[in-house]
């Protein structure tokens, strides 16, 4: 059976490939940045959605139109996904409706998982009209409500929430920092494992329900003020996906399997801010004065600014690296090898190894060009071309964009036929013949060229 990850990722190719914006959620109903964990994917400009719903007894792939979108114009996109239903034996649905629908007219069905699933061992809601309990053998969860819970109406028992607190097996009980359900689950499973709230990892989910809080609130100002301009837009779309990660993080981690992995991965970060840094935030997001309560989000908007930077400055230099390369390449008529290279039948050699084929593009052509640039002869030229290749081994990995890669693997189809001999030695390098049987031939094994399109 074909896993429900990789037909969701291909149902987010087909839509993104048809020009469609895309905003993805999961089958609970959150936002998720994760295309293979997503099951609700919404397009807003044609007021239609994609679902991949899943039950113990079934799969199926409904698609619910507009009735004002023009469905010839969604032919294609249609056919793709029905073959895609088909091709993973499960149902496929194609429904019309009479107005533009929302993510919030479809979340009885969100509403319905979250109804069914019970977390690893963690139990339904119960309690009093005014408390909530959820257990995890012999850890608690306590939540209070700001209103009286009414049985009559579903999921009352997350919502109007004044207070969540946490209790271990000796009765101790602890309060959540803010009244985020999700982080309250996280912190009940890492009190079941043996945490508590004041260790490192305890402290670590914590701030993320804090850091969510402030963030959100840090959006809603934005948007509300018309504060999204040329200046701020990727500003507000880092905390926007900043926001999205965090609530799938602390949602995910109540299960077992996810709270050991986010476990073993978690690194202490401690999240700062300079005054400079901080005042120039504060003149971008000002209307006529600065909210102050706003304060206490700066620190981490200003981590994701930093964040950004950093990932731009990368991404530059790669580019620069890899242009240089390629004009360093192109002015060459030959390269010298250095005495005694036998490239094809040299183990170091990454096209010799079988292993090449299993690896991700950016590692093949890093080991390629890593490879290259210690067998490369000594000289003026020769030594600026070694240079640059071990570079954009350093680099190859901030690459990410198609069409960059297939200037790089252009880059070194062009370079290998240019190699030869130093000093009459044999490289095993025959020219032109070498390049066809070797390196194109695999290059074409791996249809990197199909892959770019």
């Amino acid at each position: 059976m074909i896993n429900s990850d990789t037909i969701a990722t291909d149902i987010f190719k087909i839509l993104k490939g048809s020009g469609q914006v895309v905003k993805l959620f999961t089958d609970e109903g959150e936002n998720t940045i994760d295309q293979a964990k997503a099951r609700r994917f919404y397009m807003p400009n044609l007021g239609s959605m994609v679902n991949l719903d899943e039950t113990d007894s079934k799969r199926e792939l409904r698609v619910s139109i507009n009735r004002n979108t023009e469905l010839s114009e969604l032919k294609d996109t249609l056919d793709q996904l029905k073959k895609l239903a088909n091709r993973s034996i499960i149902e496929y649905t194609l429904k019309g409706f009479t107005k533009r629908i929302t993510p919030k007219d479809q979340d009885y069905q969100a509403q319905k998982v979250r109804d069914m699933k019970i977390e690893e061992g963690i139990s339904p809601a119960y309690g009093t009209s005014k408390s909530s309990y959820q257990k995890l053998e012999s850890a608690k969860l306590i939540i209070k409500h700001t209103k009286p819970v009414n049985e009559e109406s579903r999921g009352s028992r997350s919502r109007n929430i004044n207070a969540i607190y946490i209790e271990n097996a000796d009765g101790e009980r602890y309060k959540m920092p803010t009244n985020n359900l999700a982080g309250g689950r996280a912190m009940l499973r890492h009190v079941k494992e043996g945490g508590i709230p004041h260790d490192e990892f305890g402290k670590h989910i914590q701030e993320q329900t804090v850091e969510l809080k402030k963030l959100k609130e840090f959006a809603n100002y934005s948007k509300r003020n018309n504060l999204v301009n040329e200046d701020t837009a990727d500003i507000v779309e880092a905390v926007s996906n900043r926001i999205a990660s965090i609530r799938e993080t602390i949602n995910r981690i109540k299960g077992v399997k996810a709270y050991n992995e986010a476990k073993d991965a978690f690194e202490a970060k401690e999240v700062k801010i300079n005054e400079t840094d901080r005042n120039k935030l504060r003149s971008q997001f000002t209307v006529r004065s600065f909210d102050e309560s706003l304060d206490e989000a700066l620190p981490y908007v200003n981590a994701l600014v930093k964040e950004m930077k950093a990932i731009r400055e990368a991404d530059e230099f790669a580019t620069q690296t890899l242009n240089d390369l390629i004009s360093t390449i192109d002015k060459m008529d030959t390269v010298r090898l250095r005495k005694g290279t036998n490239v094809k039948s040299d183990p170091e050699n990454p096209l010799v190894s079988k292993k090449l084929a299993n690896m991700p593009i950016n590692t093949q052509l890093g080991a390629v060009a890593s490879y290259l640039s210690t067998v490369i002869d000594g000289g003026k030229d020769q030594d600026q071309l070694s240079i640059l290749l071990a570079r954009f081994d350093d680099v190859v990995d901030n690459v990410k964009d198609g069409a960059m890669l297939k200037k790089a693997i252009g880059a070194i189809k062009t370079l290998m036929p240019k190699l030869t001999a130093t000093a009459s030695e044999s490289t095993g390098v025959a020219s032109d013949e070498y390049y066809k049987q070797t390196f194109e031939g695999i290059f074409n094994k791996y249809e990197f060229n199909k892959l770019f399109g």
